[in-house]
């Protein structure tokens, strides 16, 4: 009884043998791989450190920092799949060969782990970038420019000049003097005083000293807003001299003696 129980036994055994055997003959790469990393920490060796595109970009913004001083820095890498693998004991991100052209925006570095022979070359655009106040809307000359009329834009550092307006007090109470493209830089050769002299108009030169203030007719030769300087005739001495444009129709010399002349 004992040996005919055993017989019936063995094919059962037999069978059960060839159900565990089946799942590890049908392991992927992926499996495998899993499979390699835990018979490795079973075996007590330390597991890699990944430096992944957070610590790549981190690096790279500080040494592009020193190459690109103006504005706020802003990189774009060509290849968004970055990641660098070292052994236990390595040390830190480091970046080496570092190439910037500044025309074109354009860099290449080596992304090292000092420590190790790892390094992985990367390449990628960067530059710098400002924000300036540009028109909203159409201004047309004549029309002074409020602070309704100002919106904010980042431009790169590169594409502006002294002569783009930086600030919106650059803005602010000035007329352009032809169209002012919206939603683009402005330059200030372009902008003037709302005009308060028209040129043939009939003006009054003033003098103002600490102990008086004279003043005399003249007439306007140029066109003229506030604070700047235009020619204009004495109409009493018929002398032309240059004047600045104080307010509506009125203007103001420095040099005594002008007027009297």
């Amino acid at each position: 009884m004992i040996r005919h129980l055993a017989n019936r036994r063995l094919p059962a055994l037999l069978l059960g043998a060839a159900l565990l055997i089946v799942p590890v003959m049908g392991f992927g790469i992926g499996q495998a791989a899993a499979a390699s990393v835990a018979a490795s920490a079973g075996s007590g060796l330390a597991p890699d450190v990944v430096y992944g595109m957070p610590h790549v970009e981190a690096v790279l913004s500080d040494a592009l920092s020193r190459v690109i001083t103006a504005g706020r820095l802003q990189m774009e890498l060509d290849s968004r799949a970055v990641e660098l693998r070292a052994p236990q004991g390595a040390g830190g991100l480091a970046v080496e060969n570092l190439y910037y052209s500044p025309v074109q925006g354009r860099f290449a570095a080596e992304i090292v782990v000092t420590g190790s022979q790892v390094r992985l070359p990367v390449s990628g655009r960067a530059f710098g970038v400002v924000q300036i106040p540009v028109l909203s809307r159409r201004i047309i000359p004549g029309d002074v420019i409020g602070p309704g009329d100002i919106d904010w834009q980042d431009v790169r550092a590169d594409q502006t000049t002294s002569d783009t307006a930086a600030t919106d007090a650059q803005l602010i109470g000035m007329t352009p003097k032809r169209g002012v493209s919206t939603n683009q830089p402005v330059r200030l050769r372009d902008l003037q005083s709302p005009r308060m002299v028209d040129k043939g108009s009939m003006v009054t030169i003033t003098l103002t000293t600490q102990s008086m203030t004279l003043t005399t007719q003249g007439k306007a030769l140029q066109d003229g807003g506030k604070g700047e300087v235009i020619r204009v005739v004495n109409t009493q001495s018929n002398r032309i001299v240059e004047a600045t444009v104080a307010g509506p129709n009125v203007v103001a010399v420095a040099k005594p003696g002008i007027i009297a002349q």
